[in-house]
C-alpha cells in the first residue's frame, strides 16, 4: 500500500509529540507519586509525633493512687495503660487526625505484645492490631513497583514510634496509611495528567496535518505536470505561484519541460530519417527468433526473394524459404543445419533482377539454445554496392548534421539551469532554509549534469568513423591491451591471459579502434569479477577470420538483460555507463565483423569477436 508523504508527515510529528508527551508524563506521574508519598508521609510522622507527646504528658500527669505499690512494676504498668485508654485528650486528638487527613486509616497506641491500648476507634481497644511493614519501604521502591503496590491489593503501611517507660519499652504509636485511601488521593492527578496528555496528542495531530496540507499543497500541482510530462504532453506549465522553493522548483520544471518538448521534436526527427533509411536500405535483412519465426524484414527482401515482406512477417524459416531456387536451398539448409554463412556468393538465375547475391547468415545461441537468427541478403554488382554505400554515407552525413543540431540546442539551455542553480545555491548560502532545500538543489544539479554527459555521449557514438587499416598483429595488440588494463585488473585481483593458439599472421585492422573495442571487453569481463579469478584471450586463426575469444568467471549477464547489453546507456552495473559495449560493437561492425556471447550466472560470460583478415 502506498503512503503518500503528507500522511507520513503528519505520523512523524505526532509519534514525535506522544513520544514527548509520554516521557514528560511519565517523569510528571513518577514526581506526582512521590511526592505525594512523602507529603504523607510527613502527615504520619506529625500524627505520631503529637500523638507520642501527648501520651508522655498522659504518663507524665499520672499519680499512681495509695492502693499501687509504686516498688510493683507490673502494677504501675497496668495502671498507666487503663489511663492511657481512658484519655479523652489522646482519644480526641486520634480521631482529629484520622477525621482531617483522607488518607490515615487509624492511629493507635499498642504494647510491646500488639495488644491496643488506645485507638480512634475506643470498639478495638484491647483487641490485637496486626503487623504492617513501615511506610519508608514504600518510599524506597522504584517508581512502577510503588504504582503496584498502591492499586494492587489492599495493604496498610505505618509509621511507628516506641515509647519507654523506666528506660524499658512501654507500647508504641502506630499511625497506619492505607493504599486504598493512597490510590483515591493519587488517582484524579493521575486521570487529569493523562486527559491533559491525550489532549496534547489531539491538538499536535491536528496542527501537524494542517501544516503538512498547506506545506504540501503544491507537491499535488508539481505531480500533475510531472504525470503529464511522462506522458509528452508539454503545452501547460507547472502553476505554482510562490517565491520560496516550491515555486523555484516549478519554474525549473518548466524549463526542463521546455527542453524534452525540443528534444522530442528532435528525436522524432531522427526517427523519421532513420525510418527512411532503414525503408530505403538496399541489403534485405531477416531477423528470426529463437523458434525459427520472422519477427522483422525490410522492404528489400522482396527482391532476392520475390515475395511481399509484409508478407512473410510471422512465418517460420520454412515457409519463407520454401520456394525452390539455389538461393531458398543454400537457406534451407543453413537454418537444418544451424550453419553460419558468411558473404557466400549465390549466382541465381539469369532472368533474375539480382543475378548474384551475397548470403550472410548468423545464429546466435545461449546455453546451446538458439536466441535468434539474422540473414542479410545484399546485392553482389559492383553498381549495386555503390549505390549502397553513397546512400549510407549521405543518411549518416544527414544523420550527423541532425545530432550535431540537436546537441547545440540542447547543451545551451542545459549550461543556463546549471547556472541558476549555482546562483541559487549562492543565494540561499547562510539561510534558514539551506539545509532544507540543498538535497533537491543536489538532486537539481546532478541530474541536469547526467543529462549533459547523455547528450556529449550521443553526439560522439554518432559520430562517423574513419577506418585505417593497417597490419596489426592480433598477440602484440592484445598485449597492449593487457598492460592498459593492468591497473584496474590488479585492483580487483583478476589475472590477465592470454591463451596463444599457434601463430596468428597479422591481419589489416584499425589498431587504435579494435584495441578500444578490446580494452572495453576486458574492462567489462574484470568488473563482472568482484572477487577476483582469470580473464583468457583465446585467438583463433582461420583463412579468411580470425576469432577472439575473451572468456571471464564472473558473475555472468541475467537472462532478461541478454538482449539490450549491446543497447547504448544500457548497462547492469550500477556503476556502468552503457557505452562500452556499444561502441565495442560498433567498431566491429564498422571493420565486416561480428560479435556474440554466450552467460551462465555465477559461472562467466564468454564474448567472440570476429574479424575478417
Amino acid at each position: 500500500m502506498r503512503i503518500s508523504l503528507k500522511l507520513k508527515l503528519t505520523a512523524l510529528i505526532s509519534l514525535l509529540v506522544l513520544l514527548v508527551v509520554l516521557v514528560t508524563s511519565a517523569l510528571y506521574v513518577v514526581g506526582l507519586v512521590r511526592q505525594t508519598l512523602s507529603g504523607i508521609e510527613q502527615v504520619g510522622n506529625y500524627v505520631r509525633d503529637e500523638t507520642s507527646l501527648r501520651a508522655r504528658a498522659v504518663v507524665a500527669g499520672a499519680r499512681i493512687p495509695p492502693s499501687i505499690n509504686p516498688a510493683n512494676v507490673e502494677e504501675v504498668r497496668a495502671f498507666i495503660k487503663v489511663r492511657l485508654s481512658q484519655a479523652a485528650g489522646l482519644r480526641s486528638l486520634m480521631y482529629s487526625a484520622t477525621a482531617d487527613s483522607p488518607v490515615i486509616d487509624y492511629v493507635a497506641l499498642t504494647d510491646t505484645h500488639g495488644v491496643i491500648l488506645a485507638h480512634d476507634d475506643p470498639r478495638l481497644i484491647g483487641d490485637q492490631l496486626p503487623p504492617a511493614p513501615r511506610i519508608s519501604q514504600l518510599l524506597n521502591v522504584g517508581a512502577i513497583r510503588q504504582l503496584r503496590l498502591i492499586y494492587g491489593a489492599p495493604r496498610v503501611y505505618e509509621a511507628v514510634q516506641p515509647l519507654a517507660l523506666d528506660h524499658q519499652p512501654f507500647c508504641d504509636v502506630r499511625v497506619g496509611v492505607s493504599t486504598v485511601l493512597l490510590a483515591a488521593q493519587v488517582t484524579p492527578e493521575l486521570r487529569a495528567a493523562l486527559e491533559l496528555a491525550l489532549l496534547v496528542v489531539i491538538l499536535a495531530t491536528g496542527t501537524a496535518a494542517l501544516l503538512s496540507f498547506r506545506m504540501l499543497r503544491p507537491l499535488a500541482a508539481i505531480s500533475q505536470s510531472v504525470d503529464r510530462l511522462a506522458r509528452g504532453e508539454f503545452a501547460e506549465p507547472v502553476r505554482v505561484r510562490r517565491e520560496d522553493e516550491w515555486g523555484v522548483l516549478s519554474s525549473k520544471l518548466n524549463l526542463l519541460g521546455e527542453q524534452i518538448r525540443g528534444e522530442k521534436a528532435a528525436y522524432l526527427a531522427l526517427q523519421d530519417n532513420l525510418d527512411q533509411i532503414f525503408a530505403n536500405l538496399v541489403d534485405g535483412l531477416l531477423l528470426f527468433d529463437g523458434e525459427d519465426k520472422l519477427v522483422l524484414a525490410t522492404p528489400s527482401v522482396s527482391r532476392f526473394l520475390g515475395l511481399p515482406a509484409e508478407r512473410l512477417v510471422h512465418s517460420t524459416a520454412e515457409q519463407t524459404f520454401a520456394q525452390d531456387g539455389p538461393l531458398n536451398r543454400v537457406l534451407r539448409e543453413a537454418f537444418r543445419e544451424r550453419r553460419s554463412l558468411a558473404g557466400r556468393m549465390v549466382d541465381l538465375p539469369e532472368n533474375a533482377d539480382t543475378p548474384r547475391v551475397a548470403v550472410t547468415a548468423h545464429f546466435i545461441r545461449e546455453n546451446d539454445q538458439p536466441v535468434a537468427s539474422l540473414v542479410a541478403l545484399r546485392d553482389a554488382g559492383t553498381q549495386a554496392q555503390l549505390e549502397d554505400q553513397i546512400g549510407i554515407a549521405a543518411k549518416l552525413a544527414a544523420l550527423g548534421k541532425l545530432t550535431s543540431g540537436v546537441a547545440h540546442e540542447v547543451k545551451n539551455p542545459l549550461n543556463a539551469m546549471t547556472l541558476q542553480v549555482e546562483i541559487l545555491k549562492e543565494k540561499l548560502a547562510g539561510s534558514e532554509n539551506e539545509d532544507d532545500v540543498r538535497p533537491q538543489l543536489s538532486v537539481l544539479d546532478h541530474e541536469i549534469r547526467r543529462l549533459d554527459r547523455v547528450v556529449k555521449t550521443f553526439l560522439d557514438f554518432t559520430r562517423p568513423m574513419e577506418i585505417r587499416r593497417v597490419p596489426t598483429s592480433i598477440p602484440d595488440l592484445v598485449q597492449e591491451v593487457f598492460t592498459l588494463a593492468a591497473p584496474h585488473a590488479d585492483e580487483r585481483n583478476v589475472k590477465l591471459i592470454l591463451d596463444r593458439n599457434g601463430e596468428l599472421s597479422s591481419a589489416r585492422l584499425d589498431r587504435d579502434l579494435i584495441k578500444q573495442a578490446l580494452l572495453n571487453l576486458v574492462l567489462n569481463g574484470c568488473q563482472a569479477m568482484p572477487e577476483g579469478g582469470e580473464l583468457r584471450v583465446r585467438p583463433h586463426g582461420g583463412p579468411e577470420m580470425i576469432e577472439l575469444d575473451i572468456v571471464d568467471q564472473g558473475v555472468g549477464i541475467p537472462p532478461e538483460a541478454q538482449e539490450k547489453i549491446f543497447s547504448l546507456f544500457y548497462s547492469t552495473k550500477p556503476e556502468g555507463s552503457g557505452i562500452g559495449l556499444a561502441m565495442a560493437f560498433r567498431i566491429i561492425q564498422l571493420h565486416d565483423g561480428s560479435i556474440q556471447f554466450s552467460s551462465e550466472v555465477n559461472r562467466g560470460t564468454t564474448f567472440r569477436v570476429f574479424l575478417p583478415r
